[in-house]
């Protein structure tokens, strides 16, 4: 009897470290637009060393994970992310105004959730001159939007693994144009008991004018339909022509 409840722990110990293994593996996610344009169907600004969909090692060099509640990790992933002049003439920063929607993309990567789905916070410092060094400020930073990582609500094709999902928030009023600030795409995806999350760092130039797009209900986003596969490769000539066309609130 022993032998067999011995087996039967070690069975289950086996199962339980397998499948939080598995869900560290597999749960990886990341922005691929900052600033997407669902009506024109245009990305207008990335995050912080994007490195494009083109890239045969994103699913591995660009998720940044903090697996198990660690009290001390900095909150930009080290490799790709630290600096905030990790941008270029095609995959640029966004520029926005105060008081501005965004609608921010990624992939659902497997983990569409409707009966409970995960959470996202959009993070960030009115002060330009602060940097989040830290993921333990995932719990003191202003938050600036709180939306579903995934469900059918604000993902384009619910039944495929990969789709497309949205997030929409508004840039914080008290930001002031001419100034650059940083932000934080923060998951809370949670698998593992201990505490799973994931982050993209991002920053944004505020002007008084800019690319406006037009607030609409999520309803009417999912109805504009997936965003073309070249979106996530740096700006085209539609993408800089619609930055070029700006207006103020």
């Amino acid at each position: 009897m022993v032998g067999k409840y011995a087996f039967v722990t070690t069975t289950a110990s086996v199962l339980v470290a397998l499948a939080t293994f598995s869900s560290s593996v597999l749960a990886h996610s990341w922005i691929d637009c900052v600033k997407y344009d669902p009506f024109n169907k245009a990305c207008l600004g990335y995050a912080r060393g994007y490195p494009t969909r083109n890239a045969a090692d994103i699913n591995t060099s660009y998720p940044y994970l903090f697996d198990g509640s660690p009290k001390s990790q900095p909150m930009c992933n080290p490799k790709q992310q630290s600096s905030p002049s990790a941008y270029t003439a095609e995959l640029p920063m966004a520029v926005a105004q105060p008081g501005e929607t965004i609608y921010t993309t990624w992939e659902a990567n497997g983990h569409l959730n409707n009966a409970a789905p995960t959470n996202v916070k959009i993070l960030y410092y009115a002060d330009s001159s602060k940097e989040f060094t830290s993921v333990n400020e995932r719990s003191t930073a202003p938050v600036a939007g709180s939306f579903n990582y995934a469900a059918n609500a604000n993902c384009f094709n619910p039944s495929e693994p990969n789709t497309t999902c949205v997030g929409s928030w508004v840039v914080p009023k008290n930001l002031v144009p001419g100034k650059t600030y940083h932000f934080v795409w923060f998951w809370y995806f949670n698998a593992n008991p201990a505490g799973q999350w994931y982050s993209t760092c991002f920053d944004m130039q505020i002007k008084d004018s800019s690319h406006v797009v037009k607030t609409a209900a999520m309803s009417e986003i999912m109805k504009q339909g997936d965003p073309p596969v070249t979106y996530s490769n740096g700006l085209d000539s539609k993408a800089k022509s619609l930055i070029a066309q700006t207006s103020k609130l």
